[in-house]
């Protein structure tokens, strides 16, 4: 989340200043037409890069600087959400006073030297659930470097341990919103997952089961991936059509209809109902194609708030250093509703439904662990 300089109520930006306000991406074409328009100033393109040229020809008064103000800083962080499986000893809650608190002082000191501690790492149960215990984190970064609007970011991070039922079958979630929140996750996962098996809560020789790229043949990546679209089961969402696609051929001799794509490194689809293409559709064209990241468009209603959202989910490290040890990842990118809700309220109902789209996710992976490991159920 940005968060404002400490002396924005002493600057009334204008010039080259004004423009890389402007040109950040939390505020919109539409907020800065506003602005212009209040100011009798039309324009029949209105692109930023015409209307930020605009704009910064101006000298704005605090109440229109304000105005932008507003938009920038009420923007919130896409959040991204991972999720592991964990086996607990049914014995023992998950919470435990002892080692709610987490001292990752010296942690942050060594790699995040630019970085602070809002406040205190503490889990605490989740509706006074014992069984599900998180912890809310934010940290701030400063970065002298930067243009004097973006020294100061707050990240928030969501970590939490969950133990699902009496057979001790949980989760440990993740809900990150930037790379500095997800490297501490990582390391405040790891003390506590030791914590918990110095206690006896998890067994010595549990590990964390994450979904990672190479699990999945190239045809049981397109089966995951589409359960999680057009053949999802869900009381609150449904999908209604996929829009983008990244994938790529394989290395090998490519069956004549998709030979085209033989000379290319990366295919990124989009449009409308991209899973109706053939070589998406067809199976027998999926051992052939690495398929890594999917964005579709699901309709809502939930709990007396109807519309639609877009949700991305896949390996985004895929085509980084990690490659096959890429871990699946979910967020939800933008959400529309049929009627006019708050900032506050909009960003509620979306971690809610990220939250629902996570469970959606973890049922279907453990549905498709027994397709993929009992051949009599697999599709023919």
């Amino acid at each position: 989340m940005n968060t404002e300089h400490k002396d924005i109520n002493k600057v009334l930006p204008f010039g080259e200043q004004l423009r890389g306000f402007a040109n950040q991406r939390f505020l919109t074409q539409a907020e800065l037409n506003r602005i212009l328009k209040e100011r009798g100033i039309f324009s029949l393109n209105e692109e930023k890069e015409y209307t930020v040229s605009m704009l910064q020809t101006l000298l704005l008064s605090p109440k229109e600087f304000d105005k932008i103000r507003e938009s920038f800083s009420t923007r919130e962080d896409n959040k991204k959400k991972i999720s592991r499986d964990i086996k607990w000893n049914t014995e023992q809650n998950v919470f435990d006073p002892t080692i709610a608190q987490t001292n990752v002082k010296e942690f942050m000191e060594r790699n995040l030297p630019t970085c602070s501690l809002a406040k205190p790492v503490v889990f605490a149960p989740v509706n006074g659930n014992k069984n599900h215990i998180r912890a809310e984190i934010e940290i701030t970064r400063n970065d002298l470097n930067k243009s004097w609007y973006e020294q100061t970011n707050l990240f928030e991070l969501e970590i939490e341990f969950i133990n699902d039922d009496s057979q001790g079958n949980g989760r440990v979630i993740i809900t990150h919103t930037a790379p500095e929140t997800k490297e501490l996750a990582e390391h405040i996962v790891a003390e506590k997952i030791k914590q918990f098996k110095e206690k006896g809560s998890i067994q010595s020789k549990e590990i964390l089961k994450k979904i990672v790229f190479k699990d999945f043949s190239n045809s049981e990546r397109f089966v995951f991936f589409f359960r999680l679209t057009n053949h999802i089961e869900n009381e609150f969402f449904n999908c209604t059509n996929i829009k983008d696609v990244s994938m790529k051929p394989e290395a090998s001799a490519l069956p004549e209809e998709i030979q085209w794509m033989q000379d290319l490194n990366k295919i990124i689809l989009s449009g409308k109902s991209l899973g109706k293409k053939d070589f998406i559709k067809d199976n027998k064209f999926h051992p052939h194609l690495i398929i890594w990241n999917i964005e579709a468009e699901f309709g809502y209603d939930y709990r007396g708030q109807k519309g639609s959202f877009t949700a991305n989910f896949g390996f985004p490290d895929y085509t980084s250093k990690k490659a096959i040890n890429s871990e699946f990842e979910l967020n939800i990118s933008s959400i529309r509703s049929t009627k006019s809700i708050d900032a506050r309220t909009k960003n509620s109902l979306k971690s809610q439904l990220l939250s629902e789209m996570d469970k959606q996710k973890s049922y279907i992976y453990n549905k498709f662990l027994e397709f993929k490991n009992n051949p009599l159920k697999k599709d023919k």
